[in-house]
């Protein structure tokens, strides 16, 4: 059974619950959870590296889908550039502007779909990127 949620089976089983299904539903659940965020603007929900905004899907690389996540990961909390280009691989060193470069596409991919997102991501001066 675990088998076929892990891939993907809807739920389909009928009453009454084992304490196995159960604990499977639960997990589930939490995990849809886990993948959704909601901002003054709406509820956020990710979606393989598809960002689901009340007004519509952004589709973004890998690269920004792991930039965004880690900093959605640290929401409210600075995330140094750093870390963000450790993130991306060599040659994201300190003098890179990789780490701009992919944030500022973030930046413009979410805007175009929710015109209200605002300063979705800013800079914390000296301490790197942060989602509000």
């Amino acid at each position: 059974m675990r088998a076929a949620f892990l891939a993907g089976c809807a739920d389909y089983l009928r009453e009454p619950w084992t304490p196995d299904e159960l604990a499977l539903r639960a997990e589930r659940v939490l995990a849809r959870q886990a993948s959704c965020f909601q901002f003054p603007w709406g509820r956020v929900r990710w979606e393989g590296d598809r960002l689901l905004t009340p007004r519509g899907e952004v589709a973004l690389s890998r690269r920004q889908a792991v930039l965004l996540r880690a900093l959605l990961r640290s929401r409210g909390r600075p995330v140094a550039r750093a870390a963000l280009g450790g993130l991306l691989g060599p040659g994201a060193g300190r003098a890179s502007r990789r780490v701009d470069v992919h944030v500022s596409a973030i930046r413009r991919r979410i805007r175009a779909v929710q015109p209200g997102a605002g300063a979705f991501i800013t800079c914390v001066r000296g301490q790197g990127y942060m989602v509000e």
